[in-house]
């Protein structure tokens, strides 16, 4: 059930960033456990006002009210301008794992001004008898508690705990290490880093491993998504036990 949530989540992502009015200014966040707030812009480049109506969700989509508020969880933003979306912690939030991240999801909704009064509802009809559709952009937010805070170069932190296993002779092994969530975004075959065959972005928890259909091969090039949206690429060579470690690609 928690597969079909994330995939859906996945798309939800990449649909409304493609159709969204209003544009966020990341595409992830990361709080940091010592953090008293962290913040959103919401940018408004339409020629007419939004109204923002935001909130937080667990990994299985339901509500989350008592470690994290959104403020203000309704906002309005003139044409042209951008507001600030604030994310505060409560007291609660300590009780969270504190050996590992924590994800949840971050929704903004975008209400067209004729839908103002009843922002709750994702398909509105108006008075002229058109559709309007409120856009919904999904990020991932992540809780990274301040025991982490000693890692201070998360990518490699993330490379060297990540492990390939070949399994069989189309299976591997993919094993997050780490206590950071981490979304691998590409798979790569060979020296002549070949795409992967039906191979498709995963998102894996600390301390989890997923199998996958891959071609056996003595080395896989397997890309991950930073705290900055940006994609780090790492080669894993294999040795005569089935073991795939990395080597950075900085490193030549």
């Amino acid at each position: 059930m928690k597969k079909s949530i994330l995939a859906v989540m996945c798309c939800l992502m990449v649909s409304a960033s493609a159709n969204a009015a209003l544009a966020l200014d990341r595409t992830r966040v990361v709080y940091e456990g010592n953090s008293k707030v962290e913040t959103v812009k919401i940018k408004n480049p339409a020629d007419i006002p939004f109204l923002a109506q935001s909130w937080l969700t667990d990994m299985d989509g339901k509500d989350v009210e008592d470690k994290f508020i959104v403020v203000p969880p309704v906002l309005r933003i003139e044409s042209k301008d951008y507001a600030m979306l604030r994310i505060k912690s409560l007291p609660t939030a300590s009780q969270l794992p504190q050996d590992r991240e924590t994800a949840y999801f971050l929704h903004v909704r975008e209400v067209p001004p004729s839908e103002h009064d009843k922002h709750d509802d994702a398909v509105a009809e108006t008075a002229s008898g058109s559709i309007q559709i409120a856009i919904e952009s999904v990020i991932k937010f992540f809780y990274r508690p301040s025991s982490l805070d000693k890692i201070k170069r998360v990518d490699k932190a993330v490379a060297s705990a990540t492990k390939i296993k070949r399994t069989g002779s189309n299976k591997i092994l993919v094993e997050n290490g780490s206590p950071f969530y981490v979304t691998y975004s590409e798979l790569m075959v060979g020296k002549a880093e070949k795409d992967a065959t039906g191979f498709t972005p995963v998102m894996l928890a600390p301390f989890t491993s997923r199998t996958l259909k891959v071609e056996k091969s003595d080395r896989y090039t397997l890309s991950h998504i930073n705290d900055y949206g940006a994609t780090v690429s790492n080669t894993y060579f294999c040795n005569s036990k089935n073991i795939c470690t990395a080597k950075d690609e900085s490193e030549g």
